[in-house]
């Protein structure tokens, strides 16, 4: 079973996800593989014709207002960044340059935490890079890389696998077991996806195939 993590440092969601990953990494781990996958937000609403919730001003702020509810009810730092939104491509690129193991999860860990838990501009090189040398690894020189034809590729493509899986926000879970595929939007469908990765999905799927054929067939049941 593999499971896959696609986030941006963008989303507020996706820090929350990202700090349950975090600290049950090794507990998922036993029951499937992980990946974690960094793509841009702005293709995949694009793509699936909708609109950012910063452009829904109602929605921009009960965003907020939740997500400042569920932190301080789970014990999670949260603050808002300097700038919202901001430019995540540095942080996004430079998340793919270490690309397995403990090396990513500590650059992800670390860029998520500068920007949702000390309220810093991911935007700006210098943040970038400052994170990166608090975290012992060389901020100036990854920072060159940024522009890598490799990374960017990357990046795209991992946008691309994600529109093409049907992924319409973030952050997003997607699940196959070899059998079938499963996919969990958003922080709060966490539960949902532990119960799945433990084989104790609620699913009842002959009602989710009733409901299928309803709706994608409304004349053909009238």
């Amino acid at each position: 079973m593999v499971t896959t993590f696609y986030f941006d440092f963008l989303s507020p969601y996706s820090y929350l996800a990202w700090t349950w990953l975090r600290d049950n990494h090794d507990k998922v781990g036993q029951k499937s593989h992980i990946r974690l996958k960094p793509v841009t937000l702005a293709p995949i609403i694009k793509a699936n014709e909708t609109k950012g919730p910063a452009e829904i001003p109602s929605k921009r702020d009960f965003l907020m207002k939740d997500c400042l509810r569920f932190s301080a009810l789970h014990s999670i730092p949260f603050k808002a960044p300097a700038a919202l939104p901001f430019n995540s491509l540095y942080a996004l690129r430079i998340s793919l340059l270490e690309c397995s193991g403990l090396d990513q999860l500590r650059v992800i860990d670390g860029l998520f935490r500068g920007a949702w838990e000390k309220g810093l501009d991911l935007g700006k090189s210098e943040t970038v890079e400052k994170i990166l040398n608090d975290l012992g690894l060389p901020g100036a020189q990854w920072l060159e890389r940024v522009g890598d034809k490799d990374l960017r590729r990357t990046l795209k493509s991992n946008t691309l696998e994600a529109i093409n899986h049907g992924i319409f926000g973030l952050p997003t879970f997607f699940v196959d077991n070899g059998n079938n595929q499963e996919l969990f939007w958003g922080n709060d469908s966490i539960p949902y996806l532990k119960l799945f990765l433990e084989g104790n999905d609620p699913l009842d799927i002959s009602q989710y195939k009733m409901f299928q054929t309803a709706y994608l067939e409304p004349e053909k049941n009238n």
